[in-house]
């Protein structure tokens, strides 16, 4: 893995912000590099950035079709009409579902949700569907986190007597579907401020966007302090920690209140799933990805995302044992990753000439569907290119695409449309149909695509260093002050520090592949644990260490110590 700096050169004006920033004490110089590597280059800024203002979220009604999706819903609670709320089957699907849900619920609006089998109906909008929602007397449909390409299940609902609101965050086609409105900011013509909202962070929008529409037509609020942004943001949090969209604009905002109230005071539903944890957790970020995220996403992987939803909405009386549900599922669809990662690495050594390819494409048609996705990411640790997994499903081949740092997948794709039944996506991560005819012809096209696209920086992973530090410039405050730069993701990464020439006094191995070391630099001692570093480790010369890392503390017995957490170790040259 090659180490790249992002660290600039101090100048006048990041030594003014440290001054700016200092208090009795110095601000940090290289945490003032840090912010302003990431453009936070006033105190204004700063301040915004370290506690960003809930008022800040940009007018739901600046965003196209906002009008006209709030005056629909206004109708249909006006005549008592039933709606569907219909999602997709991912931690953003439903959480946007459980949102929309608990919101109609407040306003007594008839309602039903809805989810697509991952296996029977695939993903997004389906006939079925639509069928469901006619023979329940539904006549208006609100799809999240899908349906920006479904244009001929649009206009079949519409046949049905039934309207259709679009609220999605993935790229439009060329023509998009005949609904009432289509709320995605990513269309040619919105104006919305930010394009990277998830799909449930569109949802926000619509039920802050309705709050206003119903109380301006005369109906009272469900409660005085009645909120959209302070009761749902934590649903809205881990959706962005799951779907991994940047952390910044107002996502910063909303993962930022979101976060805060999953460690204080989460919804029912989340508060269950936190509860499976064995040991004691931060709610960061990284445990919402890691931890509840997998434990959501079990449900529509192995079973019906419904029984996620149901955990989610936090209503049922056996809420505690649904939730555990979710956490054996989780346990075995572990299990299936495992044994299919494996098998997909011995595909990879047994095919011929792998090593000149600059994408990985494979097929199995006893692999899990809903599992394909996950495997691809492990490929990507091990053999770093542009990948898709295949699988079969309903008399076609279904993938699961994933990206490099900087690759755009979906552009890709776009230049293979020829092969495929459907697509969607992202720019890192997307889902595709194809006829089995069609592998090979597809299989060399994407090659090709991705051989003659992807850039030299692009087939390598990077480990950027933010700053190289000395032991001595760790200390309590320097960790305190860090910890105002979170939530951390994607637009905004945790910073990883390097420091040279670093001496192990201890270590241990641990479960033969993660390490536990003591580490000495400019005569300071700081603990260090490094995952999946053991063979890197080993044969190294301990006297003079190269380390990367994030800086983090360890609670442990009543003690907070600091501890580094080694992203890469090399030997000192």
């Amino acid at each position: 893995m090659k180490w790249k700096s992002t660290k600039l050169n101090n100048s006048p004006e990041i030594e003014a912000l440290a001054k700016l920033l200092s208090t009795q004490t110095p601000f940090p110089l290289p945490l003032a590099n840090i912010l302003f590597q990431r453009g936070i280059n006033s105190l204004e800024k700063t301040k915004y950035f370290f506690q960003p203002d809930k008022k800040s979220v940009h007018d739901p009604f600046l965003m196209k079709g906002m009008k006209e999706a709030t005056q629909r819903i206004l109708k249909a609670k006006i005549n008592n009409e039933k709606i569907l709320v219909y999602g997709d089957y991912d931690v953003d699907g439903t959480t946007s579902v459980t949102v929309m849900s608990l919101f109609l619920t407040d306003w007594g609006i008839d309602f039903d949700y809805y989810i697509p089998d991952r296996y029977k109906e695939g993903y997004g909008i389906s006939f079925k569907g639509i069928e469901y929602a006619a023979s329940t007397g539904v006549t208006l449909i609100i799809s999240l986190d899908c349906g920006i390409k479904a244009n001929d299940k649009v206009k079949y609902a519409k046949l049905k007597g039934i309207d259709f609101i679009i609220c999605d965050h993935h790229t439009p086609g060329k023509e998009l579907p005949e609904a009432v409105a289509i709320l995605d900011t990513l269309q040619e013509d919105c104006s919305y401020p930010c394009k990277d909202l998830t799909g449930c962070g569109v949802g926000l929008k619509l039920i802050t966007g309705l709050t206003r529409t119903f109380t301006e037509a005369g109906f009272p609020l469900p409660a005085p302090d009645y909120n959209p942004f302070d009761l749902f943001c934590d649903f809205v949090a881990l959706s962005i920690a799951c779907d991994i969209v940047p952390i910044r604009d107002e996502n910063r905002t909303i993962a930022y209140w979101g976060l805060k109230k999953i460690k204080e005071n989460p919804s029912s539903g989340i508060k269950a799933i936190q509860t499976l944890s064995a040991t004691e957790r931060k709610w960061d970020i990284s445990d919402l990805v890691f931890f509840v995220g997998p434990r959501i996403n079990s449900a529509g992987r192995l079973g019906s995302a419904k029984d996620a939803v149901e955990v989610l909405l936090g209503k049922s009386d056996i809420l505690s044992r649904l939730a555990e549900d979710l956490h054996d599922a989780n346990d075995e669809r572990k299990s299936i990753d495992a044994d299919m990662t494996i098998e997909a690495l011995q595909m990879i050594a047994a095919e011929q000439g792998y090593e000149e390819k600059s994408a990985t494409v494979l097929y199995n048609k006893e692999w899990h569907k809903g599992v394909i996705g996950i495997v691809a990411s492990r490929l990507i640790e091990k053999y770093y290119r542009p990948t898709i997994l295949f699988t079969y499903s309903e008399g076609k081949l279904v993938g699961s695409a994933r990206s490099v740092n900087g690759f755009d997948i979906y552009n890709a794709l776009e230049q293979c449309a020829d092969y495929m039944v459907q697509f969607g996506g992202h720019r890192y991560a997307a889902g595709m149909t194809i006829q089995p005819e069609n592998f090979p012809a597809f299989k060399s096209q994407f090659e090709s695509v991705v051989h003659e696209t992807i850039l030299p920086h692009q087939k390598e992973p990077v480990l950027w260093i933010d700053y190289d530090l000395g032991f001595g410039d760790i200390n309590d405050k320097f960790i305190r002050l860090l910890q105002y730069l979170d939530p951390f993701g994607p637009e905004n990464p945790e910073p990883v520090f390097a420091t040279l020439n670093v001496k192990v006094t201890d270590y241990n191995i641990i479960k033969d592949v993660h390490l536990r070391l003591v580490l000495q630099h400019q005569g300071i001692s700081f603990n260090a644990i490094g995952f999946n570093l053991a063979e890197k480790f080993m044969g190294l010369n301990t006297d003079s260490l190269h380390i990367a890392y994030h800086l983090g503390v360890n609670n442990w017995n009543g003690k907070s110590l600091v501890q580094l957490q080694i992203k890469d170790i090399k030997a000192a040259n």
